[in-house]
């Protein structure tokens, strides 16, 4: 289990990704003009899960996937950047990019894996409970 981060701990992460805060426990980053991302932080677990989001972003019946329960704080700073990076290599907006996963059965997840060397699964599968 990922030790839990104080409010003023999440008030920098915030702040170093670029995200506005909504409730408590929810971080929206704008990635580009066209997509967005929600993050949201799980207190019993300390990890954060991310979901891409066509614009605006207060929508979240537009979602594309979500993904792993279990980033760490530690890497959602890399966890954006590498959003950004995925967004761009695929189209650069959100109707590009949810067709490149339509059609290849491919998405963020594997994008993760291949540029961090970090097993996906090792997140999915060694979430904390």
């Amino acid at each position: 289990m990922v030790k839990q981060l104080s409010e003023s701990q999440f008030r920098s992460l915030q702040k170093h990704i670029g995200a506005r805060q909504q409730g408590s426990n929810r971080l929206y980053t704008q990635i580009n003009r066209t997509v967005g991302a929600l993050l949201e932080y799980y207190t019993d677990t300390g990890t954060f899960d991310l979901d891409i989001l066509e614009l605006p972003l207060e929508d979240g019946s537009k979602r594309l996937a979500r993904y792993s329960h279990s980033y760490p704080p530690c890497l959602v700073p890399t966890v954006i950047r590498l959003l950004r990076q995925y967004v761009e290599a695929h189209g650069g907006n959100f109707e590009h990019v949810r067709e490149y996963e339509a059609n290849s059965n491919k998405g963020f997840a594997d994008y993760f894996e291949q540029q961090t060397g970090i097993p996906y699964a090792d997140l999915v599968n060694y979430e904390p409970h």
